[in-house]
């Protein structure tokens, strides 16, 4: 590194593709060399000296994905780059070195004993720099300073294995296998953390008041105060007309903390009513474990991790205090760009709400994206969303008025009607499922995109038929539809419930609509049957001629090759209902 003055660096081709792919461009292009000042005598009679085996790469893995990339030159970067990630990722974890004090054990393993060698021999000392470059407000490139300093200790073992075994426990949520390999690799990688620095505001080190705790260290359990905030310093209202309470922060000591936290005895000299202190116990009780914590990726290496360590060893004997979910998030794009002022795309949410409205906001951020990659928020979807909803309010409204006509059918019910039934049980199954994982826009798109396409494929099917559509499904499809979009768009599924259906309770108040287990038969029949129709229609269209009617043609059996087909798979059908 020429920012750092590092200098000269050993040169392995065996294991590094550059090194080999640069050596082999001066031993193989005469003119290259001279373009450096070199002769034929400094490169070509250095062959590849094997120093790591590993297995599927022979002792020359650099030379093998060289030529299994077919890279022929230092210029081909790209291919470079792959081969360097391949090579090292495989060459740390399953590479066996083939020399030295360590011969014959894993590159992963003999590292950090070849690394304590040179420092005791007195040939290297322990460096260290930030994992990028770093720039201070003033503009000044930061390095890592040697200080004296206390650490958190979160590679001791035990430690290290309660966090392990609680994240991969049934106790435990983190929502999907990105989240979980990232917090798998931070709690593999993470050993020391400084925990304090000399300047800044922030709580004085207990037993060494020259150090403020840093702030990572110190922000990792707040969530346990958040539970008696209120009855320390007053609601919100309470603190804006300078309300103030009445007990003494001073008389805030350790014992009154572990008195709420950890059930420790009353200390009568704190001077606080042992009354007032129960009732902090009892908020503090009702509300832990935290059930979800919601917060970015990029603070699972530091803020959430520690969250979990801290948690483990305050509550360690009562690991049922201990987080039960932890969900992350990336950045949010608008219109598919990084947000930013000189774009002209930056949204703040008062903006956005004021643009949009508040439901169609947060149509477009549930649609924006579930997963750690970041997220998408569109204006279009936010737009299309404001006439989506009017339109489907306008619909329910004119629903409701020909029920209280009685133009509805009512009584025995059709194919369509049973098949429209069972879509809306698979409807309110898969969207209480999808939201229950975090995941929102799988969500709406159940119980808003696909439920409208089913309910426009009943409604085309009544008007096609002069079949008045049935008054009990409508009435279902309606509630249900008003029930699930009340997380995502609160204030349209609350005048839909209460202002055209007329209930008495807020649809914050409704149970989650009940449905019964999906029919896997109904829905393959309403499936060819949708299907048919837009295949008979497409075939129509193609006619390029007036048509009327339709004659259908039902095989009475099937073809006997079918049959063979038929009868193997039905052999192997699972009592449950699924193939092995």
């Amino acid at each position: 590194s020429m920012g750092k003055g590092t200098g000269v660096v050993t040169s392995v081709p065996s294991d590094a593709p550059d090194d080999f792919a640069a050596l082999r461009e001066l031993q193989e292009k005469p003119l290259y060399r001279e373009k450096f000042g070199l002769t034929a005598e400094m490169v070509e009679p250095f062959a590849v000296v094997p120093i790591i085996e590993i297995e599927g790469y022979g002792n020359a893995a650099a030379v093998v994905l060289c030529d299994r990339l077919n890279i022929k030159s230092p210029k081909d970067t790209e291919k470079l780059k792959m081969a360097k990630d391949e090579v090292y990722l495989k060459g740390f974890y399953e590479g066996i070195l083939l020399v030295g004090e360590c011969k014959g054990m894993k590159v992963c393993d003999a590292k950090p004993i070849i690394r304590q060698s040179l420092i005791d021999a007195g040939c290297a000392i322990p460096y260290y720099e930030p994992e990028s470059k770093v720039m201070s407000r003033s503009g000044d490139e930061c390095v890592v300073a040697l200080t004296d300093q206390w650490y958190l200790a979160y590679g001791d073992e035990d430690w290290q294995n309660k966090i392990s075994s609680h994240i991969h426990s049934s106790s435990f949520t983190g929502y999907n296998d990105k989240i979980m390999e990232k917090f798998d690799f931070v709690v593999g990688w993470l050993k020391e953390w400084a925990c304090c620095r000399q300047f800044g505001l922030g709580t004085k080190l207990p037993w060494d008041e020259q150090f403020v705790i840093e702030s990572l260290s110190d922000s990792t359990v707040y969530m346990a105060y958040y539970t008696i905030d209120h009855l320390l310093q007053g609601s919100a209202k309470e603190s804006l007309i300078g309300a103030t309470s009445d007990i003494d922060p001073a008389s805030l000591t350790d014992e009154v903390f572990n008195y709420i936290f950890l059930r420790h005895d009353y200390p009568a000299s704190c001077g606080i009513p042992e009354e007032r202190l129960q009732q902090m116990r009892e908020e503090f009780e009702y509300w832990y474990p935290m059930d979800l914590r919601v917060s970015a990726k990029d603070l699972i290496p530091n803020h959430l991790t520690m969250c979990l360590y801290n948690h483990a060893e305050i509550w360690k004997d009562r690991p049922e205090l201990w987080p039960k979910s932890i969900y992350c998030n990336g950045h949010i794009m608008v219109d598919a760009e990084k947000m930013s002022k000189g774009k002209g795309n930056f949204l703040m949410m008062l903006e956005s709400v004021e643009e949009f409205s508040a439901d169609a906001t947060r149509f477009a951020l549930a649609d924006a994206g579930d997963t750690m990659e970041d997220a998408n928020f569109d204006r279009s979807v936010a737009n299309q969303a404001i006439i989506s909803l009017f339109i489907e309010e306008e619909w329910i409204k004119s629903v409701t008025a020909e029920r209280k006509n009685g133009t509805l059918r009512s009584g025995e019910m059709m194919f369509m009607d049973s098949a429209f039934m069972n879509e809306i049980d698979y409807l309110i199954e898969t969207t209480a499922r999808k939201f229950e994982e975090m995941c929102y826009r799988d969500g709406i798109h159940q119980c808003w995109f696909e439920a409208m396409l089913v309910r426009d494929l009943y409604r085309d099917w009544s008007n096609r038929c002069a079949i008045p559509m049935h008054e009990a499904v409508l009435t279902r499809f309606i509630e249900s539809v008003a029930v699930m979009m009340a997380p995502i768009c609160p204030h349209w599924s609350e005048n839909i419930w209460t202002e055209i259906l007329e209930k008495q309770e807020s649809v914050c108040d409704a149970s989650w609509p009940a449905f019964s287990p999906c029919d896997p038969l109904m829905r393959k029949r309403y499936s060819f049957f949708k299907d048919f129709l837009k295949n008979a229609r497409q075939a129509i269209l193609k006619l390029k001629q007036p048509t009327k009617q339709a004659e259908v043609y039902l095989a009475s059996t099937y073809e006997a090759n079918k049959i063979v087909v038929l009868d193997f798979l039905q052999s192997q059908l699972l009592p449950t209902g699924r193939f092995p």
